[in-house]
């Protein structure tokens, strides 16, 4: 039982990499859906077949590449004296531990390897008993040939069961797989009957689930449906007992764990420290399964198939509780993130939630293969098979990958930055996530861009310029005389000397253009605002100053409209004013009009 609980206990930090919660469940009852046939028909996995009474051979090898035989090992006889000698050894120094050596003379090769350590000492123990009750064994009597025919010690015509030592590919004499897998039908037939003379060594005691049974009332230990009476009372017993477990794990924890996460300065909120503990019920559940299933006694196919469930709660438990566990971590750095000054924060924040917990699932793969008895080696190796397949249907995942990875390590924007991708395109940023960013359009849609599209895009980070600049043309009425225009000009820029957003070095405000149905003013500005909501606030205010600006002026705004004159045609007069009909006389003129208007420009700029 020790050794069962500290290589369960050696394994949970390697859980802390195991698969999806949903998919450890569908993986555990497929195994179960694998091995039930097996425990159904009394065996524990695909047995090889071969004539019975012939030593189970899985395949076969050379001498040159076989393993050295041991020499307690070596024949029958040799075989008989160590697993008999060890298993009374073990009993008189109450030492589990020496059964290792009995335990190494049966063919385990038949057993699921996940139950061969759980289970190999309790087979030993039963097939001690069961020799103890047919025969009293002579040591001389026992062939000695390393090369002679297997040695058939019993043979039960009424169940169908022999008990066999024969050599294996390797040449080591073994109790048969057969006769292993007949081990639980040999002890129930003679388990009543009394042990012949001279035979000694029980080593009932230092078996749990034996000596439990040993306590039980004759009418618990009659076989019902694939198990015993007490055997189903007894899991009846776990399962009840499992829930209460958990739910007092969780309570005993929830104090504990609140008060030093407040320590370390993690102010979290109580329901998510609670939501963190729950999954620790089914890893408490699953340590207490591990070790009242030694105790019950399972034939080795079902325990194996509970003893898989098993590791599977445990899984379950333990991914719930990483994810849960991310998403404090995730909680408390998003607080932080709001306390800095910096936008990077925010930006990694939800990266770090998603990158940790599709590491957690791909790791977690890994454990399941390994629960599973797959060697990792062979499950990477058969995804190198299948890479080109997986690497044509999964490039729109890796372009998205290196576009969040180009998105941390370029920092184009961060979130709460106005951006425009493209042409149109434009919003505020909310997300950055492992394969897509979210914008959150001036419109207040919500729009996911693949972070793939945003390698090769045209981003522009509205919320990293220096200035918001603003540019209008203001178009003023024809009948705006020089001197109101020139005045609607300076007051523009003493509205942006005197506005608190604006930049006061860089200006322009003039006359730009004569239009069609009116006189254009250029007016150009910047405000030194962040956000797109401030700069509307700012011109907002500015523009509402300058329409009242030209109210106080006089000067009114144009638009378009086109007026004719009807004016009727006098014979005598060719035109207005003194213009002659000949280019050099209007020529000469137009001089004289524009140096009239500079003399009097002239004079008058003060001295």
């Amino acid at each position: 039982m020790a050794s069962l609980s500290g290589s369960f206990m050696r394994s949970i930090p390697r859980s802390w990499s195991r698969a999806l919660a949903a998919l450890a469940v569908v993986i555990a009852a497929l195994g179960a859906v694998a091995l039930a046939p097996c425990s159904l028909l009394g065996g524990w996995g695909a047995a090889s077949a071969q004539v019975p009474g012939l030593p189970n051979v899985t395949g076969s090898s050379s001498t040159e590449t076989r393993k050295p035989v041991p020499p307690e090992r070596r024949s029958a006889r040799a075989t008989i004296r160590t697993f008999l000698d060890s298993a009374v050894a073990a009993s008189k120094e109450n030492n589990a531990e020496l059964l290792d050596a009995a335990v190494a003379c049966l063919d385990l090769s038949s057993v699921t390897p996940g139950a061969r350590a759980s289970t190999g000492r309790d087979l030993a123990i039963k097939l001690k008993e069961v020799i103890d009750r047919i025969e009293f064994i002579v040591y001389a009597k026992v062939p000695d040939d390393p090369n002679g025919p297997p040695w058939v010690f019993y043979h039960d015509a009424a169940i169908a069961a022999d008990i066999v030592i024969g050599p294996n590919a390797d040449g080591e004499w073994l109790f048969t797989s057969e006769t292993v897998q007949r081990i639980e039908d040999l002890y129930a037939r003679f388990e009543s009957m009394p042990k012949v003379a001279g035979v000694g060594g029980s080593g009932m005691d230092m078996s749990p689930a034996l000596w439990m049974r040993s306590k039980m009332p004759l009418e618990l230990r009659e076989k019902g449906f694939l198990l015993e009476h007490w055997q189903w009372l007894g899991l009846v017993i776990l399962v009840i007992a499992g829930w209460l477990v958990a739910v007092i794990a969780r309570f005993i924890l929830h104090g504990p764990v609140q008060r030093l996460l407040d320590r370390r300065d993690w102010r979290v909120p109580r329901d998510m420290v609670w939501r963190l503990l729950q999954p620790t019920g089914f890893v408490a559940m699953a340590l207490l399964w591990v070790i009242g299933v030694r105790w019950i006694g399972l034939p080795p196919g079902t325990q194996v198939i509970v003893m898989l469930v098993v590791k599977f709660m445990a899984a379950f438990g333990l991914v719930r509780g990483a994810f849960r566990f991310i998403d404090i971590v995730t909680w408390v750095l998003r607080v932080r993130a709001e306390r800095t000054p910096q936008k990077f924060d925010d930006l990694l924040v939800p990266f770090f939630d998603k990158t940790a917990k599709v590491v957690i699932v791909a790791i977690g793969i890994v454990f399941i293969a390994d629960v599973l008895g797959i060697s990792p080696t062979s499950l990477l190796a058969g995804l190198g098979i299948g890479g080109l397949a997986v690497a044509l249907a999964a490039q729109d995942t890796v372009k998205n990958l290196f576009g969040s990875l180009t998105v941390i390590l370029d920092r184009p924007f961060e979130i709460g930055d106005d951006i425009k991708i493209g042409a149109d395109l434009i919003g505020t940023v909310e997300e950055v996530g492992f394969r897509s960013t979210r914008l959150r359009t001036w419109d207040h849609t919500l729009i996911t861009i693949p972070n793939g599209n945003l390698i090769s895009a045209n981003v522009d980070n509205l919320g990293k310029r220096s200035y918001w600049r603003y540019r209008a043309l203001l178009s003023l009425t024809y009948d705006t005389p020089p001197a109101k225009i020139h005045a609607f000009c300076e007051g523009l820029r003493e509205l942006v000397q005197r506005h608190p957003e604006t930049r006061k070095e860089v200006m322009q405000a003039g006359l730009f253009e004569l239009g069609q149905s009116s006189l254009d003013v250029l007016f150009v500005c910047h405000f030194t605002v962040k956000t797109g909501a401030e700069h509307v606030k700012a011109r907002h205010e500015l523009l509402c100053d300058v329409v009242a600006l030209a109210d106080r002026l006089g000067v009114e705004f144009a638009f378009p409209t086109r007026t004719i004159h009807m004016v009727p045609i006098d014979p005598s007069t060719k035109g207005k004013g003194a213009t002659p009909e000949d280019g050099g006389e209007t020529d000469r003129i137009g001089r004289a009009e524009a140096l009239a208007l500079s003399t009097q420009a002239e004079v008058a700029k003060p001295e």
